[in-house]
């Protein structure tokens, strides 16, 4: 597809230079069209097709298991990327005096749950950021898990998964990827990383709704987490609903303890094809490409870029010359002229995606600069 197609897809760029992909992505008319079909199908023939429903969710799967290298079995649909790290950092069977690592450049999702094991009297260690220098110091023979954002939220630092996960096989520690910001706008291979357990909603860069995550759980260490919501659908019921065992879904489905988010299915099993079809390495060249141009011309007039070069990711913070406006006066000057991006940590934070064109990266200087 050319750049024309490729933005025919996404009718927001008839009405925005939308650089906010890493707060909430937009909707492509092939997500939405499968949206919008299940709910016709479920407003004029109520459940009639929920066999179909059930279909949909291991086209999902598959399509999510594609995307991240990894196979079917081991991925079940989940809200959010915080359940699913909450899963991980609450289901782990931890002894008192244990530890995990994590880092300080992490959103809460992926840090939160790793303090709140203090009760458990397990330690939470902190890196200064997910290198394999930075976190190495920190693991000791009590270490068991190691768990990273694959790209920080606010400035784009983006984690050597395959070096962090390298060192984790080395040293006997479980990885944990909080990938939201990268699945979808780069590449990543499980497998070759060494991940155990990753966590991703579709509703940023994969441009799918809110509330279908992908929770990918290796099948060697699926025995390692204990479920904590159970339900009639994480169970196998032996064609029964009354006094049923509690006997668990042999795959990764025994997460999903009730009923999904159906019509995000639809939409985030759409979106994810979409991304396949393209390439996800055509993707990921196209997303950097655009960032590095804005990064590069954002300097040219003063800004102070804040994201590592070479730029590795489609995240994009940036500091204004002087403090004569604030970050929020900036923010709120490019939405009223119908640029979409974000204040994040002092920082003007923009997130470009491959459809994104040179010419709304000129549009944004131009208003930057008058």
């Amino acid at each position: 597809m050319d750049k024309k197609e490729l933005r025919d897809l996404f009718p927001v760029t008839r009405n925005l230079i939308y650089f906010n992909h890493a707060a909430v992505g937009p909707l492509s008319t092939r997500a939405y069209a499968a949206m919008e079909q299940h709910a016709r199908d479920q407003r004029d023939q109520g459940a009639l097709h929920w066999q179909d429903w059930y279909a949909e969710y291991n086209r999902f799967r598959a399509a999510a298991a594609r995307l991240i290298g990894a196979q079917p079995k081991e991925i079940a649909i989940l809200k959010n990327t915080s359940e699913g790290l909450s899963f991980v950092a609450e289901g782990y069977r931890w002894k008192s005096g244990e530890n995990a690592i994590t880092t300080a450049l992490e959103f809460p999702s992926n840090y939160t749950p790793w303090k709140w094991l203090a009760r458990r009297g397990v330690e939470c260690r902190v890196a200064p950021q997910p290198t394999v220098e930075a976190i190495e110091p920190l693991i000791d023979d009590r270490t068991r898990i190691v768990s990273v954002s694959s790209v920080a939220f606010h400035n784009g630092f983006t984690a050597d998964l395959d070096a962090i996960g390298a060192l984790c096989k080395k040293r006997n520690v479980l990885f944990c990827v909080d990938a939201i910001q990268s699945v979808g706008a780069l590449p990543i291979d499980v497998r070759r990383a060494n991940v155990a357990f990753l966590a991703a909603d579709s509703h940023k860069w994969m441009c799918g709704p809110e509330g279908a995550a992908t929770f990918f759980v290796a099948a060697e260490h699926r025995h390692r987490l204990d479920v904590l919501e159970h339900g009639w659908s994480n169970i196998n019921r032996h064609g029964t609903f009354l006094e049923c065992d509690a006997d668990l879904l042999p795959d990764s489905r025994r997460f999903e303890a009730g009923s999904l988010n159906t019509n995000g299915v639809h939409g985030a099993r759409a979106a994810i094809e979409l991304l396949l079809e393209i390439g996800i390495d055509n993707i990921a060249a196209e997303v950097i490409r655009v960032a590095t141009r804005l990064a590069d011309r954002l300097e040219e007039i003063g800004w102070r870029v804040a994201s590592p070069r070479p730029i590795a990711s489609g995240i994009i913070g940036a500091i204004p010359p002087g403090v004569e406006r604030s970050i929020l006066k900036w923010h709120r000057m490019l939405e009223e002229n119908g640029v979409i991006c974000a204040p994040r940590e002092g920082m003007l934070r923009f997130s470009p995606h491959f459809y994104n064109e040179d010419a709304e990266v000129d549009r944004v200087i131009e208003l930057l600069r008058s």
